[in-house]
């Protein structure tokens, strides 16, 4: 009610800081975090001036602000081919991480231009918001397995069964050879996979929400043909690098 509490030298000060930084592509929360000992004001009150249009930048320049549409009702969908999923389940999953305390990781891929072209696979550990992303040729279950293979290699058995001991993914046919995934050559069980619903994103809520950060600089619609994997291992640090509310910045 008493307006703008920052003298002209503060508001100034802020306006350059904040409007910068937020045309550079960096979210106001990670901003606020990274500076917060230099702001007069605290974040909610950062958000009320944006709001109120006391300075430069304006709502429709931060990404949250951005209203999302109305979500669908489901649908009720029902896999036809669920043989694969027998053990499998999301309702597996919550038995299994009930009865183990075991922590987990979220799985996924992200498209390129086309089905075709190479393909991101991406994880995150849900304990910290750690995201991994690997570059792919193709979408095909080959290719995840390379991955997989790579990383125990890379890791040593021992460290990988304790870094990925739970994977939970959705039902694409990239991911359908479990036994592949789950076991090493000589049939040693290195992880324990598990399905979402069908048409139920919800249930892997931190690698749907990470990926809108690939989305900021790879927009839906443009080939990941001419990236490399030190491209994605790039922008797998930039993004591992924002501060988030959610771990107290």
């Amino acid at each position: 009610r008493l307006g703008i509490r920052l003298t002209d030298e503060q508001k100034a000060f802020v306006d350059e800081l904040v409007t910068r930084l937020v045309k550079k592509g960096q979210p106001l929360t990670h901003i606020y975090a990274e500076h917060e000992a230099e702001m007069p004001m605290s974040l909610r009150s950062l958000y009320n001036y944006i709001d109120a249009g006391e300075l430069s930048i304006k709502n429709i320049d931060l990404r949250r602000k951005v209203g999302y549409k109305a979500r669908k009702k489901p649908r009720g969908w029902v896999l036809k081919e669920q043989r694969y999923r027998e053990g499998h389940t999301y309702a597996d999953y919550e038995f299994y991480m009930k009865h183990t305390g075991l922590s987990a990781l979220e799985m996924d891929t992200v498209k390129g231009v086309r089905e075709q072209g190479k393909r991101l696979l991406t994880m995150i550990f849900q304990d910290n918001s750690v995201m991994l992303l690997f570059l792919m040729p193709d979408g095909t279950g080959a290719s995840v397995k390379r991955i997989f293979d790579y990383l125990e290699r890379g890791l040593g058995l021992e460290r990988f069964q304790r870094l990925f001991p739970v994977i939970l993914t959705d039902n694409g046919t990239e991911f359908r050879n479990i036994a592949g995934l789950e076991l090493t050559e000589d049939l040693q069980y290195r992880t324990k996979l598990f399905f979402c619903d069908p048409m139920a994103s919800w249930q892997k809520p931190h690698i749907e929400k990470n990926h809108e950060f690939i989305r900021y600089v790879i927009p839906r619609g443009k080939t990941l043909n001419p990236y490399t994997q030190e491209d994605m291992t790039l922008l797998m640090n930039h993004i591992n690098s924002t501060k988030r509310p959610g771990l107290e910045g």
